[in-house]
């Protein structure tokens, strides 16, 4: 039989926007990119997440007769409008007598202003061709995507329609160019509807508009629409007060039936930070504890984020700070209480003052940036979890554990870091926070670079 499209194209107007012909999404395959998780799993089922806590593998009792060790392999994202990272899922050749289930969580920073609806999973075949899981579960709240497959393949999510890219910096007077490109299932025969083939397409509209404003204007930048399906952003000569500025398309006048709901004026967003004299800050920690030999086996929290420090024209600003918030990962079955505030150790709302000290030569030939941070409490991941028994333990019963308190208990009433830093505003990277040596199962780090690209 015909598959009916899940995703229908959007029907735009000569006057709107006009569209490229489709072409198969078909790309090489990924390469490693992170951490490889293991774990063996036997016929009373289990689940284990990948490293970064993007992607959990959940093997309901039964599905299988004997041990066999499952892994998730962190790639490269070549897929088109892919989000994050891909992940190879393994052992392959091998088909389960019922489903198991996938499960992706993103975040709203991950969207860049974009519809949660537009998020679809999709794997690789062995000839790099995408192909969409049709039978998909979104939960807004959650923030999940959830499927069941059979075999496994590379997997991600990614979304139906976007700007690429959808997050990007520019120098102050530089310029960009954007294209919107559409990844849509296409028509296949058989009696196969969990998967359809994706291809991809590049749309054109002539209605660009920055912050808002149609076309932009000097102080946020502006964007006109190109020949060639794309559209060429200009940045402003001075960092707008609003930064990153939005670079959006609203479809007027355009229908788009997305997971069985129509949408109508779909908007989509291309989030740009303008800088002039600028530097990163990155910011890491990872806390691990247990044993694969415990319940929960070896649990870890990581917690990453970003921000811009602006120097340009003598005032100095925080900008486009970026707080992921703390993930997750262990064996169990986690229920986080808190997704949405559990900020780990690093979280950064914005800088109570900047200090500059200019240079002195010869003694100190650049200047010096102290940064002091507006205090905001830790809030640690909260979450309830259901675990299979350990290796050490025979005939156990599946647990069921509440955690809910105690990892708040180290930090309770504490600021998140950093609280101070200070830097020299030179070309070199520095390190301005780090770990001591030999303290195990607790990393943290902090440096800074100064932006060249």
């Amino acid at each position: 039989m015909h598959k009916i499209l899940i995703f229908v194209l959007f029907l735009i107007s000569a006057t709107a926007a006009s569209q490229v012909t489709k072409v198969p999404a078909v790309t090489a395959l990924g390469k490693p990119d992170g951490e490889k998780t293991e774990m063996k799993i036997g016929k009373e089922g289990g689940s284990f997440t990948s490293s970064d806590g993007k992607l959990r593998l959940l093997i309901p009792p039964g599905a299988i007769s004997k041990k066999i060790t499952f892994s998730i392999q962190p790639t490269t994202n070549l897929a088109p409008n892919g989000n994050g990272k891909s992940y190879l899922i393994e052992p392959s050749g091998v088909n389960f007598p019922q489903p198991l289930q996938l499960i992706f969580y993103y975040t709203k920073d991950e969207l860049q202003g974009n519809s949660a609806s537009l998020l679809g999973i999709a794997m690789q075949d062995e000839g790099g061709q995408w192909l969409s899981v049709n039978k998909m579960k979104a939960d807004t709240t959650a923030k999940t995507l959830t499927a069941g497959i059979r075999h496994f393949s590379s997997y991600i999510n990614y979304l139906k329609a976007k700007i690429d890219p959808s997050s990007a910096r520019v120098k102050i007077n530089g310029s960009l160019r954007l294209k919107i490109t559409f990844v849509s299932s296409q028509s296949v025969s058989g009696d196969n509807d969990e998967l359809s083939p994706l291809g991809t397409e590049i749309v054109n509209s002539p209605v660009w508009n920055v912050n808002g404003i149609r076309g932009g204007n000097s102080t946020v930048g502006s964007v006109s629409a190109s020949q060639d399906y794309s559209a060429i952003y200009k940045a402003p000569a001075q960092i707008p007060a609003q930064n990153p500025v939005a670079v959006s398309v609203d479809f007027q006048g355009s229908s788009t039936n997305i997971n069985e709901r129509l949408f109508n004026n779909l908007k989509l967003v291309s989030n740009i930070s303008i800088y002039g004299d600028a530097y990163e800050v990155k910011m890491l920690c990872i806390l691990s504890g247990g044993s694969p030999l415990a319940w929960g086996g070896v649990r870890t929290y990581r917690d990453e984020g970003s921000f811009l420090v602006s120097l340009e024209n003598n005032r100095p600003v925080v900008i486009n700070i970026q707080n992921q918030m703390e993930i997750l990962t262990d064996n169990c079955q986690n229920i986080i209480l808190n997704p949405n505030s559990n900020t780990g150790l690093f979280h950064v709302i914005g800088a109570r003052q900047i200090k500059i000290t200019p240079a002195n030569p010869p003694d100190n030939p650049h200047p010096i940036v102290e940064l002091f941070f507006i205090p905001h409490p830790i809030e640690m991941t909260r979450y309830r979890f259901i675990c299979p028994p350990p290796p050490s333990v025979k005939n156990a019963a599946i647990g069921k554990f509440d955690l809910s308190t105690i990892p708040l208990m180290a930090f309770m009433g504490k600021a998140a870091l950093p609280q101070y830093l200070k830097f020299t505003a030179n070309d070199d990277e520095q390190i301005l926070l780090e770990s001591p040596r030999g303290i195990q199962g607790f990393y943290y780090k902090v440096w800074v670079q100064k932006i060249t690209d």
